[in-house]
């Protein structure tokens, strides 16, 4: 074996396969509707898109510090401070290639060889997969539909062992569109604090939340950020999946250590997409319309479902994620989004690699004509399975 057995042993990414299909269909001249995407339908607000334009024109084409430029880093803060209300300054910020690095370089600093990681399921494809790379042991935990899919106080308790070292809290989360309020992250954050593991908090969709829900940062509760790795980015809440910008929030001594790890790998991250960041935290605004815009969007994928037979979808409190039972329709996950995108063009992701056979999981971030006709379509295929 030539290859390193932690890379071959690896799942590709479920939803890569999809969308490449999917595009691949596209570029042959077929209507594909994509109710799959993992990134806002908008475009990148014109007023970044000017500070990038402003940066190259002005020379700042040149590394900067592999931790990120200090002024982004003490804007990260500020931001942190205010509205998350995490104690933190610039020294406990890592500006990452996107919030995927971010919690790799979480993991990567924290889990050695056997330390045991706590994962909820469904979970976020990448998880798993960063745990193994780590050479860490991972523990799923189970989470129902019944409880909307969310960690019981209880259950999460008795996962916990004397390897455990790590929690994966993602919220709101991805596959399923739930989030958590307020007491039951502190129930989760007493155990925590009385088990002494960390808990990497992954709150890239902070700003997607619905029905006048408030967000909770996990670090925020008092003594929590000396044992919370908090991940968040620019990728979701301004647009900017393109841009691979991210960042990192921990105690000091760990960041410190995580930095080796950009030292050592990509370096920094673009001088342009910093500087882009920088000018997105001066108009929060345009967050408002995009959250109106994407909760509207919800609803109507939300009613279009309710009327699907053999579907039962979950109610999104967060993100822009619809997450579907197609048990009774009798087909896999990957047998029904492989049916559904090859026979009526409607592409879809199958929940599988999420840890959760039997469900599927649908984008609505698209446009309003893209998700009805994907209802009408979707209605179809089930009508004659």
């Amino acid at each position: 074996m030539i290859i390193n057995p932690r890379v071959s042993s690896l799942l590709g990414s479920s939803t890569l396969k999809i969308t490449a299909l999917a595009k691949k269909l596209k570029s042959e001249g077929r209507d594909v509707v994509n109710l799959a995407a993992g990134e806002p339908d908008f475009d990148t607000p014109q007023f970044i898109k000017d500070a990038a334009k402003k940066a190259i024109d002005d020379g700042f084409t040149k590394y900067t510090p592999s931790s990120g430029t200090l002024v982004l880093r003490e804007a990260i803060a500020r931001k942190l401070e205010l509205e998350n209300k995490i104690p933190c300054t610039s020294n406990n910020i890592i500006v990452t290639t996107g919030a995927k690095y971010a919690i790799f370089a979480a993991i990567f600093t924290l889990i050695g060889k056997n330390d045991e990681v706590i994962i909820p399921c469904p979970y976020w494809v990448s998880y798993p997969e960063m745990v193994k790379l780590s050479g860490g042991k991972i523990k799923y935990l189970r989470t129902l539909a019944k409880n909307n899919f969310k960690i019981k106080a209880s259950d999460l308790e008795r996962a916990i062992t004397a390897k455990t070292k790590l929690l994966i809290l993602n919220y709101p989360a991805n596959p399923t569109g739930i989030t958590y309020d307020f007491n039951e992250l502190q129930s989760i954050y007493e155990i925590a604090k009385k088990k002494k593991i960390f808990v990497l908090s992954d709150e890239i969709y902070e700003k997607l939340i619905y029905d006048g829900r408030a967000h909770h940062s996990f670090a925020a509760f008092k003594e929590a950020d000396s044992f919370t790795l908090t991940v968040n980015g620019f990728s979701k809440s301004f647009s900017m999946t393109g841009w691979r910008i991210g960042y990192l929030v921990a105690a000091q001594e760990i960041i410190i250590q995580a930095s080796k790890l950009i030292d050592h790998t990509t370096s920094c991250v673009s001088s342009i997409s910093q500087a882009a960041a920088c000018a997105a935290f001066k108009n929060s605004g345009w967050q408002a319309q995009m959250r109106a815009d994407f909760e509207e969007k919800r609803n109507l994928l939300w009613e279009g479902l309710r009327e699907c037979p053999k579907i039962s979808a979950q109610q999104s409190s967060g993100t822009f994620y619809m997450f579907c039972d197609i048990t009774k329709t009798g087909l896999t996950s990957t047998q029904f989004a492989s049916q559904l995108l090859e026979k009526y063009q409607v592409c879809v992701i199958p929940a599988d690699s999420f840890g959760a056979e039997g469900y599927v999981r649908l984008s609505f971030a698209a446009s309003v004509e893209e998700i009805k006709k994907g209802i009408q379509r979707i209605k179809k295929f089930l009508s004659e399975l």
